[in-house]
């Protein structure tokens, strides 16, 4: 992949618009606000969320749709500590379309379930 082509990346926690992070994409283009297939949970882990997939035991979590150039992941790897605290995966969208985003890795026993799909800090 070339480093300026571009992917949708979807984000749900502290890369979304007003959030703590977002400051890394804030000269990317802002697709929309939207949702993931019911596959997934949402988990507030304190300082920040994290996404798991839970095909049939999941919802729809609730984030931003961005365009950025395929290079940006390397700086997004290291605030998301990937692989090891986050993985970027392509998940399923609502509308069953395609995109990247951070899924959590670690264990969310302790965490608190958002069954709304929202996280905000």
């Amino acid at each position: 992949m070339n480093p300026n082509d571009p992917l949708l990346l979807f984000v749900y926690g502290t890369l979304k618009r007003g959030e703590r992070n977002h400051p890394l994409l804030m000269d990317e283009k802002y697709l929309g606000d939207t949702g993931t297939s019911p596959d997934y949970l949402l988990v507030d882990l304190g300082p920040y969320p994290g996404m798991v997939e839970k095909p049939l035991e999941g919802f729809s979590v609730q984030g931003e749709l961005f365009e950025i150039p395929y290079k940006l992941i390397i700086e997004l790897d290291k605030i998301e500590d990937a692989p090891f605290l986050f993985n970027l995966e392509l998940i399923t969208l609502a509308d069953g379309s395609k995109a990247f985003s951070y899924l959590y890795k670690q264990s969310i026993e302790g965490g608190r379930i958002l069954s709304e799909g929202v996280w905000q800090s």
